[in-house]
């Protein structure tokens, strides 16, 4: 049979299942393997302070450029828009370029070339609180963001999956457009396939990529969803049909489901172990009343950001002024910030997946704190490896990638993982066997933790070098720069 397992170092209750003799082992040398993160992390977080704080000191502080809400004429604004219908039907043309060999220019008014300039950072606020800030990189897709302080964590027990049920209700009806027309215009401008909202633990994300032209107009369809949603109750009883089949395609990812299970085993009922995945026990929760009472509780500008990467930053600010200006936002609301409770334990449930899929965490840091330099390098130190995948930066050479995945034909996969929010983290691995193999898998993982007390100067500059590398990569996609403004902004303000 196979297993989907997370475990964490501390009490709980254990099934009975075909690796839990050498699971039980694994979890006897717990405190001995706590003891040496914490010695590695300390000697680790003396190398990356200095580097650290040198870097602190060079970074320039965020100023945000404000943003005044203005009357406009209503024909200024609307010519300032692309062109763009709703409803139209082009006749067909005879193409021109037909026969048209490769070493013949298309091109019959060459664009004059754009003048290359070197991408920045660049910051605004709303008068009502709302920050905006974007990276032109001179891309034609522009990839357009609005994150909401607003997630599972703040969940209570009378409306259990309400922000799943907001993200199930994005680019629905507002108070301007229909849910038809909604989506007949995100059709049409080419992104019906890219707009999405999704619902984490502790933020609420609506996301947009479209052509970088069209951004005027996708700025207030995203704004609306925030502002004024109309939350017709047949479009939330439609919808709330969907629950079931969301809830099985978790159950067959399972990848996200341990992500689901190693929460709710580090935070037992509290704050970041409650899932952003409605069940079927919540349906009763699914009202417009609920919905539209977290939205009041939660969806304040002051606890928004707006990120835009490939768009001018002066657009982006107007626009977001423009979609505001004559509308009152919803009001800020003091809600009570409950400390995430570390609690551990082990949770398990039967897979579809042909193999066990592992999870073993450990507390680590909360976001922007010091020793989140450490965790940065002790997780290139330990890297991971695939026995059917290598990729650039995929650290081949690393710890887990030796010693767990290249010693045993059984294990599939094996990497370290570091997951920070505003006042907890987790710190671990996630290793993928064959079932009956999985303790043994759990016992080489505990032992390279354990060996991490031995770290040399020409593996510490190794492990550096392959973190830079990493950063430049994923500065490079710009999904996840837009990513890593909205969750910079959020949590830390600049």
């Amino acid at each position: 049979s196979s297993h989907i397992g997370s475990s964490h170092l501390g009490s709980g209750s254990v099934r009975r299942s075909p690796f839990q003799p050498a699971l039980a082992r694994f979890l006897a040398r717990a405190k001995a393997m706590l003891s040496t993160l914490r010695v590695t992390q300390a000697a680790l977080r003396r190398h990356a302070r200095t580097a650290t704080a040198a870097a602190a000191s060079n970074l320039p502080a965020t100023t945000f450029a404000p943003v005044k809400f203005a009357k406009e004429d209503v024909e200024v604004v609307m010519s300032e828009l692309p062109d763009f219908n709703y409803y139209e039907i082009k006749e067909s043309v005879p193409n021109p370029y037909k026969g048209s060999t490769l070493d013949r220019s298309v091109l019959l008014d060459p664009p004059a070339p754009a003048p290359l300039a070197a991408p920045k950072a660049e910051f605004s606020q709303l008068e009502n609180g709302l920050k905006v800030a974007s990276v032109d990189k001179g891309g034609l897709t522009a990839r357009v963001g609005l994150f909401v302080s607003a997630g599972s964590r703040f969940e209570t027990s009378a409306n259990f999956g309400v922000s799943n049920m907001v993200s199930m209700m994005s680019f629905a009806s507002t108070a301007h457009l229909s849910q038809l027309r909604t989506v007949k215009s995100l059709e049409q401008l080419g992104c019906n396939s890219t707009a999405m909202c999704k619902a984490g633990r502790e933020e609420t994300v609506y996301k947009v990529d479209v052509a970088r032209k069209f951004v005027p107009l996708v700025v207030p369809l995203l704004v609306g969803n925030v502002l004024f949603p109309r939350l017709l109750p047949w479009e939330v009883k439609a919808t709330a049909k969907k629950v079931k089949d969301m809830r099985k395609t978790l159950e067959t990812d399972a990848d996200a489901m341990v992500s689901d299970l190693l929460h709710k085993a580090a935070f037992c009922n509290n704050t970041l172990g409650l899932s952003p995945h409605a069940s079927e026990r919540c349906l009763s929760y699914f009202t417009p009343e609920t919905i539209r009472g977290f939205l009041l509780d939660h969806f304040a500008p002051e606890r928004m950001v707006l990120v835009g990467v490939n768009v001018a930053h002066n657009d982006l600010a107007k626009w977001a002024m423009r979609s505001f200006a004559d509308y009152n936002a919803i009001p800020m609301k003091k809600r009570e910030e409950t400390k995430a409770t570390y609690t551990g334990g082990d949770l398990r449930m039967e897979g579809s997946s042909p193999f066990c899929h592992v999870a073993l965490a450990l507390q680590s840091s909360p976001w922007g704190q010091a020793d989140m330099a450490a965790l940065a390098l002790l997780q290139s130190i330990l890297g991971g490896g695939s026995a059917a995948l290598a990729t650039p930066g995929a650290g081949t050479t690393t710890r887990l990638a030796t010693q767990v995945v290249k010693q045993s034909p059984y294990v599939e996969s094996c990497a370290a993982f570091n997951t920070s929010y505003s006042d907890a983290g987790l710190f671990g691995v996630y290793g993928v066997s064959q079932p009956d193999k999985a303790g043994d898998m759990c016992m080489s993982i505990a032992k390279t933790l354990t060996g991490l007390t031995n770290v040399s100067g020409d593996e510490l500059t190794r492990a550096k070098a392959m973190l830079k590398g990493n950063l430049f990569r994923q500065m490079d996609d710009d999904s996840a720069l837009m990513q890593d403004m909205g969750t910079q902004l959020l949590l830390s303000g600049r």
